[in-house]
């Protein structure tokens, strides 16, 4: 591993105990690995409920999305309609948060229209649209971000592209 840190975990479950220590993916991995053989309902649930597979969708954006610490950025070239890139956008924010490289999940029309390469009318005229479909939720602060349902669209999008 050389210079980067390792995640350490220790978890014990009644009788089953594990120990993980390495690159925090793999250790992640790992960890849902061992929840799931000892606790089968873990898996059962799993089947009924959508959780975002947060390593699958990485996977899934490589070389439509990046994430950067100013935003997400749409792969140049990435030519889709408006409503898909708001929502590939605000899929890149929340993975950024979930990866600790963004401070929130939330982006502004402003943002929006210059990661998408829209225009700011453009893109104020397809956000109702999107809240009304339910895959998108206005903040307080006025800003945007995706629902878990948006979510599940957008990870069935990115198989599109």
């Amino acid at each position: 591993m050389g210079d980067k840190e390792k995640l350490k975990v220790h978890i014990e479950f009644g009788e089953a105990k594990a120990d993980f220590e390495g690159d925090i993916n793999e250790v992640f991995e790992l960890t849902i690995k061992f929840l799931t053989q000892i606790c089968p309902s873990l898996e059962i649930l799993r089947r009924i409920i959508y959780t975002p597979d947060i390593i699958d969708l990485t996977k899934k954006i490589e070389g439509l999305i990046e994430i950067t610490s100013g935003g997400p950025i749409l792969s140049p070239g990435l030519n889709v309609p408006t409503r898909d890139a708001v929502c590939l956008a605000l899929l890149g924010a929340y993975l950024g948060r979930l990866f600790g490289t963004l401070s929130k999940d939330t982006l502004s029309i402003k943002d929006l229209a210059r990661i998408i390469g829209k225009a700011r009318k453009t893109v104020s005229n397809e956000a109702p649209r999107l809240i009304s479909e339910g895959l998108i939720e206005r903040t307080s602060e006025g800003e945007y971000r995706l629902t878990i349902l948006g979510i599940r669209k957008t990870e069935r999008l990115i198989e599109e592209y």
